[in-house]
């Protein structure tokens, strides 16, 4: 896909804002994850916390992949050549990621929307329905993205109110505790 420079320069801009809008989201998180460490580590929330960091670096990887046509013959000559470095090299790094752009994307969208599934079905409350249709990349890519930063706004009240509720529990303890202490 041959690109004149103002559309390399128009995708360049997309690709950067888009990776920050991530980051200030991924930052949201790490917040969370550090103010209410022993709550996301609960059998109860865990899950939930790392199905969100699943959507965060799936979305903060495919930013820059978004570039591609979505032709299928490329995707299968992308995913071929994926499949070698894999075994030619036992390993993987975004140099390669990018030259295998028009699968590698797929890739990464597609862990965020099962990670998103997996989240509203899971926790109803805490991430919309992902609502399937067909998306071009760039609009792909900027649904999950919507639907991280809703789930990480629920997920952070969720941990507000829980920690509001288990607070206000242990302030009526201690009220009653001096009175027990009396008898």
């Amino acid at each position: 896909m041959a690109q004149t420079m103002n559309e390399k320069l128009e995708h360049l801009r997309w690709a950067v804002e888009s990776r920050a809008k991530n980051q200030t989201c991924a930052l949201r998180l790490l917040t969370i994850f550090r103010q209410h460490e022993a709550r996301w580590k609960t059998k109860k929330w865990s899950g939930a916390a790392q199905d969100l960091l699943s959507v965060s670096f799936s979305l903060w990887r495919a930013a820059f992949l978004a570039d591609k046509t979505g032709r299928r013959a490329e995707v299968f000559a992308d995913a071929t050549e994926f499949l070698e470095y894999v075994i030619e090299d036992n390993a993987i790094s975004y140099p390669q990621d990018k030259r295998s752009r028009e699968w590698t994307f797929n890739y990464y969208t597609k862990n965020a929307r099962a990670a998103l599934e997996t989240l509203h079905r899971v926790w109803p409350g805490l991430s919309p329905k992902y609502v399937v249709k067909m998306r071009a990349p760039l609009e792909r890519w900027e649904y999950c993205q919507e639907l991280l930063e809703n789930s990480v706004a629920a997920f952070e009240n969720r941990m507000l109110k829980e920690d509001a509720t288990r607070g206000a529990t242990q302030r009526a303890g201690e009220v009653r505790r001096p009175a027990r202490e009396k008898k």
